[in-house]
């Protein structure tokens, strides 16, 4: 399984985020991805590039494991007092 790097990119500016990760890709960092937006709506919009069926669910899990990470470590202390 490859290993989850954590991208530094500004948590308050979407406009920013996206283009921290665009100078990324233009260095070629990247080959391919998965992108999920919420929208103003509440819609949910969903685009990829360069990945087929299989690499979609790749990185869509891996995603899901990074969050999963994000909530342990986020309730560690609760987590160590019930052992």
């Amino acid at each position: 399984m490859a290993k989850i790097i954590r991208l530094k990119t500004p948590q308050d500016d979407v406009v920013e985020a996206l283009e921290t990760l665009l100078e990324r890709a233009r260095d070629g960092e990247f080959t391919g991805f998965v992108f999920a937006a919420k929208c103003p709506d509440g819609n949910i919009a969903t685009s990829w590039a360069n990945v087929d069926v299989g690499e979609r669910n790749e990185l869509t899990a891996h995603l899901q494991i990074d969050v999963m990470y994000a909530v342990v470590e986020a309730n560690m202390d609760r987590l160590v007092e019930r052992v």
